[in-house]
């Protein structure tokens, strides 16, 4: 091999080698970036941390929820609500990182999207600025109720404005403190804790639906069978398909769609969802939000449609009915009963509603928007119906009924593999026109209508006394 050859492959090698290391910035800078620039191990957002007053976070009213605090040379990030907001706001701690609403609006915290900043020499004679303050969709009364009704249990709650996507009120329990030396203190305990209290069960958190299934099931049977709810089907108790027996809590008799929705008959249940077939009921899954992703403040879980469950009768008939391989959020079954009572508009959920300046002006506004239609006004408001027959006497929920307002509802007892099933209740009221809707669920609660109902009833009245 002569000189010539041995320098020409050597520029080949130095110039793959280029062209090699080229191509990995590119992939750092243009993909990775975004993302590196938000991890906790990146100095660059500390330093400026050091320059810069983060901005609070405020409940809808005005309530603060989070602050900076200067003492002396130090600012130090303050949650006056710890346990009732940790899984929304997130922490900040230079050695933990970022999370939630915390990580989610780092940017406009720390004033770097652009608004107004103020300088903070003139007020305490020191060469920092202020970032902007975000104030939340969240009651913050409502938030308290949630948190007090479901502290006791493993679970999570979700309350929300069907009409406009606004939460507000999202708990996940066990919960944690997000104080900066409670944090670091107790971190390794709370990363090995069983119950999982760093874990968001509202918006991560993937169960069976149990029974709750039912009004999105009887919604895709009343679009495929516009004269469903005039036929009859006679519940002898148990279904038996292709050998395997599906067991009812006793032998129904003769039920409509309405009284089946009331009683919750799985025999119903399975039966149309057996008679719907597994591609109409995977479209009409589709419809509603299953293997569909959606905007939101928060990371979240997609919900995820197995098409290849459904295939067969029995995966097809536990699905109708909201066992086997069919998972949603708390955070999804509110968004499927807000719209049923929302004339079949789905609208996306948001966290934030403004975002304001030092000087509490308003610099940007979250705008409503629309997510999909799951049903036509008409298929909405006959679910709806024989929801408002599960609250009345004679229904599994009339534990969330309240005086002089009609609510719509279901009970759901979910299978779970570890023990006791999981309680269920999602409700939205007034039935007619809802302005809330409400999903609840309690680990290893048992029925819906004696765990997650009656808290489900309070979050109910409390939203509505609010609004009012």
């Amino acid at each position: 091999m002569n000189m010539q050859d041995t320098v020409k492959k050597f520029l080949i090698f130095v110039t793959a080698c280029f062209l090699i290391y080229s191509g990995y910035l590119i992939h750092l800078v243009l993909v990775r970036g975004p993302a590196l620039s938000k991890h906790g191990a990146n100095p660059r957002p500390w330093i400026i941390e050091n320059r810069v007053v983060r901005g609070g976070i405020y409940a809808r009213n005005g309530e603060k929820i989070a602050e900076s605090i200067i003492e002396g040379d130090n600012i130090n990030r303050k949650y006056y609500y710890p346990q009732q907001y940790a899984h929304l706001t997130g922490y900040h701690s230079r050695r933990l990182g970022k999370t939630g609403l915390e990580r989610a609006y780092d940017e406009e915290l720390l004033g770097q999207k652009g608004y107004a900043q103020r300088n903070l020499e003139a007020r305490f004679g020191i060469d920092r600025t202020e970032g902007e303050d975000i104030y939340l969709t969240i009651d913050h009364k409502l938030q308290m109720k949630a948190w007090e009704l479901l502290s006791p249990y493993k679970g999570a709650a979700v309350v929300l404005d069907p009409r406009n996507g606004e939460i507000l009120a999202m708990v996940s329990s066990p919960s944690f403190d997000p104080n900066i030396n409670t944090l670091e203190k107790n971190w390794d305990q709370l990363r090995q804790d069983n119950g999982q209290p760093l874990f968001d069960r509202s918006s991560q958190g993937l169960y069976p639906p149990g029974s709750t299934m039912k009004i999105v099931t009887a919604a895709i049977g009343l679009d495929k069978f516009p004269q469903l709810e005039n036929e009859h089907f006679d519940c002898q108790g148990a279904i038996t398909i292709q050998g395997r027996v599906l067991h009812d809590l006793r032998a129904h008799g003769r039920v409509d769609l309405k009284r089946a929705l009331a009683i919750s008959c799985n025999s119903y249940f399975a039966n149309l969802g057996m008679e719907i077939g597994s591609e109409d009921f995977s479209s009409g899954l589709k419809s509603f939000g299953w293997g569909e992703k959606f905007s939101f403040d928060l990371p979240i879980k997609s919900i995820p449609l197995n098409q290849d469950g459904l295939q067969s009768l029995n995966g097809l008939a536990e699905s109708a009915m909201g066992q086997g391989e069919i998972l949603v959020s708390p955070l999804f079954m509110a968004l499927i009963t807000g719209s049923i009572g929302n004339q079949g508009v789905m609208m996306n959920p948001y966290l934030v509603k403004d975002i304001r300046s030092p000087e509490g002006k308003v610099v940007w506004k979250q705008e409503q928007r629309f997510l999909r239609d799951v049903a036509t006004p008409e298929t909405a408001w006959r679910v709806q119906e024989g929801m408002m027959a599960v609250v009345k006497p004679g229904g599994t929920g009339t534990a969330a009924s309240l005086p002089g307002i009609d609510v719509a509802g279901k009970t759901g007892s979910a299978e779970n593999p570890s023990g006791r099933t999981h309680a269920w209740f999602v409700a939205s009221a007034p039935a007619e026109q809802p302005r809330v809707a409400v999903s609840v669920i309690v680990e290893h609660g048992g029925q819906g209508g004696t765990t997650a109902a009656p808290i489900a009833k309070e979050l109910l009245r409390l939203a509505l006394l609010q609004e009012g």
